[in-house]
């Protein structure tokens, strides 16, 4: 089998993939989407047409070896082979006011039980072809690619790529070699062969001239699910807009339209409202899927997504969360939440907060009701309130 040695970072050799944001002509005319698409598509047509893949070779591989796809033209000795145009899908994706044809070569579907969506990271080895089979780029080492489009984390790779990565599932197993090499069985394997408005369009890059339609070969390693912002919920469910795209234009992914224009897969905060949305109880369940979040106000606006709704108060003690110390150093992150009573369960989870066995709605923590327990009741005078004294 073959053996590859996979790196855990981004490599110089990858950032080909990284996505270009929006055009930027620097003065030069850039061309009509529309028309260039047209252009696009049918040199794809006639390349699918008139060429084919190694699967003779493939379909004579050990089931779950390693397996690099490879084109050649249909003619010659190579005059009967099936053209990729009866092997190919034919799927579409909107980008840019178009309706985008692209087409996808699924070889290997892969044994592993986990296939990516266009906003997790993975673990793939790729090549980058022109239609005329150059090869502009590729990595016989696998390398991590975050899919989502370049952003403030870096990373992220054309919605080509991502769409067409999406199709497959990861290695069923990967194994460490005593030479520091790793071997793969039953990666998925496929191809897409995409116009260049869902690769670089105007961009021109080594080897890549402006609106070129490219094809990208890829073995699929292993998938990690992402949640970028680390608000417990996965990225894949903060695209609001549902077009695969985790930055829209016009801020369409940012709920709160902040001025930082921070998308809400990357916003600890995502309806601006102060209060973390890890902390709003985004997702009872903790599958990462916010479609239980908790909607106190009942307007149909889950409370993480509605700045009018911070009177969250997850463990019903009568105070709301944020009094209750849930994230002591501002990080987003409830790991150093204040926990009174030492018992595993931070306060504003633990229903009996300093463990006294007396539940803190009990205890007088908040006289005047409004969620805030600066008015809670000492009743031995010692400086900390009855329902964080365990001795009151």
């Amino acid at each position: 089998m073959k053996k590859i040695k996979y790196l855990f970072s981004f490599l110089a050799i990858g950032m080909v993939l990284v996505s270009c944001g929006s055009d930027d002509d620097n003065g030069v005319v850039i061309r009509d989407r529309g028309e260039v698409y047209t252009e696009d598509l049918a040199e794809l047509q006639e390349y699918l047409n008139t060429h084919f893949y190694n699967y003779e070779e493939f379909a004579t591989n050990p089931v779950g070896a390693d397996f690099s796809i490879a084109f050649d033209t249909i003619s010659g000795v190579n005059a009967n082979k099936i053209p990729l145009a009866n092997q190919v899908n034919s799927r579409v994706l909107s980008r840019d006011g178009i309706d985008y044809t692209y087409f996808t070569l699924n070889v290997r579907q892969g044994g592993g039980a986990l296939r990516p969506t266009f906003a997790d990271s993975t673990l793939v080895s790729y090549e980058g072809l022109l239609l005329d089979n150059t090869v502009f780029d590729g990595t016989t080492n696998s390398i991590w690619f975050d899919l989502p489009g370049a952003s403030s984390l870096g990373g992220g790779v054309v919605d080509g790529f991502a769409a067409g990565v999406s199709e497959l599932n990861e290695a069923t197993n990967i194994t460490a070699n005593s030479d520091g090499t790793f071997s793969f069985i039953d990666s998925g394997i496929g191809a897409v062969f995409m116009p260049s408005g869902l690769g670089y369009f105007s961009t021109s890059l080594a080897g890549i001239p402006a609106y070129s339609p490219i094809i990208f070969t890829y073995q699929l390693r292993k998938v990690n699910l992402s949640d970028h912002d680390g608000d417990g919920i996965l990225s894949k469910f903060e695209d609001l807009d549902g077009d695969l795209d985790l930055q829209s234009p016009n801020n369409r992914d940012n709920t709160d339209q902040d001025l930082r224009g921070v998308f809400n897969y990357l916003d600890a905060d995502d309806d601006g409202d102060g209060v973390p949305t890890i902390f709003e109880n985004p997702d009872p369940n903790g599958d990462g899927d916010p479609s239980d979040a908790e909607d106190l106000d009942g307007d149909g606006i889950p409370g993480y997504l509605d700045s009018n709704e911070v009177n969250i108060d997850i463990d019903g003690d009568g105070i709301q969360n944020r009094f209750e110390g849930p994230d002591p150093n501002g990080n987003g992150n409830p790991s150093d939440a204040l926990d009174t009573d030492s018992d595993g369960i931070p306060d504003y989870l633990d229903d009996d907060d300093d463990g006294d066995g007396i539940p803190t709605a009990l205890e007088n923590a908040d006289p005047n009701n409004n969620g805030n327990p600066i008015d809670a009741l000492d009743s031995d005078g010692d400086g900390v309130p009855d329902y964080l004294d365990a001795d009151s």
